[in-house]
């Protein structure tokens, strides 16, 4: 009777999650014809091997054309990948994880790709852990102090009911509720590091008063932390860790590194603070596994020694990435780092032209070496700061920066005796320099229009520059 039971359970969610048959190319084209024929648009969702794990198809209603209809056709082979990792007898977590997998991809359709490669992560390299999340869970689960501790805990203030798997939306969020019934030692992990250090199987570059970076070379030194951070890399026996190093290369040829920063006092117990960073897959990620992480804020701010450590490494790198700057991760990185002015220092100093669409760039750092500049535009770059450089630009004539944060501008910006343009929207600038009247046809400039709004700055000081720039057109 169990048996059946259980049978039938599985056909259920066979159905509910249209398990396809992936045993042969024959069948899964089958399965494509079959979901086109009624009228959706296929999106295989294959792993970086060209694996297919599942189809992702949507098509408009009928009845209104605004609105979607998805579906999502999971792959027989991650069904039963799912079964084998359930570590229930009677598989009670599978429509879990079929869940936590088809709303990631679901999510991927409206919300961005991101979601579309956790959701492939979830499959191709975090099973294992969540067999093991799943077994705490589920040992755990009816005992009063994981239900205290759930509740106490600021991450998992959503969770209503700590003891029901479905109000856990993500793998990391039960790591974060079974995180403190694993078993550890943290004051044993810093003599284990210094081992795989001593036998060249790690570095650790940089160890200041706050953090330790460690960087394995080996499988053996990257599961030192198989008890303490949620990332595949660091699961013992699934290959991870060979997968993102000998797969993804540096632009120098050689293979990618994994960075692994430790708070200092998680040797002694007082923090369980650290984060991984694999730059070739874009991921930085805290110990859970989680990916909202600022290691400006977190990290670099804090530390000088890591700060200098990662601008060496990745403008190195970046300056050995061959495809261009707008593509260029390691400059992103960089940027995203606090390091904008790293960008600049990529660009030839004879240039006359630069253009920057949503690359962000705090601020603009000093740019006089760019005499040769006719055209520098700078947009939805989350500017706050112009740098008095911009003065130097003896042959600028355009300049744009819509859609930043700017609210002064530095009295430099007169020099500009070329300038004909300058756009100034969407930037909520609360004072007017009076060295802008030089630019001002009357007084020897050259600037013939200049865009700005008065929601955005102000009528005051919409009216000062009507005054400032009696000749120029304003609008």
């Amino acid at each position: 009777m169990k048996d059946s039971k259980i049978t039938d359970r599985l056909s259920f969610l066979a159905e509910k999650f249209d398990i396809f048959d992936c045993s042969s190319e024959e069948l899964i084209t089958e399965k494509l014809t079959i979901l086109t024929e009624e009228g959706y648009t296929c999106k295989p969702i294959v792993t970086s091997d060209n694996v297919i794990l599942a189809v992702l198809s949507s098509k408009l209603k009928h009845e209104d054309k605004k609105y979607i209809t998805t579906k999502i056709s999971v792959c027989s082979d991650v069904f039963s990948s799912m079964i084998v990792a359930d570590p229930t007898e009677n598989r009670i977590y599978l429509q879990w994880m079929l869940g936590v997998f088809t709303n990631f991809l679901r999510d991927g359709l409206f919300k961005g790709k991101e979601n579309i490669e956790t959701a492939i992560r979830f499959v191709s390299e975090d099973l294992p852990q969540a067999q093991f999340y799943l077994q705490l869970f589920e040992d755990n689960k009816r005992k009063r102090k994981f239900v205290d501790l759930c509740k106490g805990s600021y991450s998992l203030k959503h969770v209503s009911d700590p003891t029901n798997i479905n109000q856990y939306k993500s793998l990391a969020q039960l790591f974060d509720a079974v995180d403190p019934f694993i078993e550890r030692e943290p004051s044993a992990v810093e003599r284990t590091l210094k081992k795989f250090v001593d036998s060249g199987q790690a570095l650790i570059p940089v160890k200041d008063r706050k953090f330790t970076l460690y960087i394995p070379k080996t499988t053996a030194a990257s599961v030192v932390f198989s008890s303490f951070a949620n990332w595949c890399t660091a699961r013992e026996g699934n290959g991870m860790f060979n997968s993102y190093t000998t797969n993804h290369k540096k632009p120098s040829g050689q293979n990618s590194d994994i960075y692994i920063i430790i708070d200092n006092k998680f040797f002694t117990g007082e923090s369980q603070t650290m984060f991984q960073i694999h730059f070739e897959t874009n991921q930085i990620k805290d110990k859970s596994n989680g990916q909202n992480v600022s290691i400006f804020e977190d990290v670099l701010s804090e530390s000088e020694g890591l700060t200098n450590f990662f601008y060496e490494e990745l403008m190195g790198m970046a300056k050995g990435f061959k495809k261009g700057i707008e593509n260029n991760k390691y400059l992103d990185y960089l940027i995203q780092f606090g390091f904008a002015e790293s960008l600049f220092e990529l660009i030839d100093e004879k240039t006359p032209t630069m253009r920057f669409m949503t690359r962000e760039i705090p601020r603009l750092p000093d740019i006089s070496r760019f005499n040769n500049l006719d055209q520098l535009i700078i947009c939805d770059a989350k500017m706050v700061e112009l740098h008095p450089s911009i003065g130097d630009l003896d042959n600028l004539e355009l300049l744009v920066l819509t859609n930043n944060r700017i609210k002064t501008l530095p009295r430099e910006i007169g020099n500009l005796k070329k300038l004909n343009f300058l756009n100034l929207y969407g930037n909520p600038i609360n004072s007017i320099p009076e060295e802008i009247a030089k630019l001002d046809k009357s007084n020897g400039g050259s600037l013939y229009r200049l865009a700005a709004k008065v929601d955005d700055i102000g009528e005051e000081n919409f009216k000062r520059l009507k005054e400032l720039l009696p000749t120029t057109d304003i609008s």
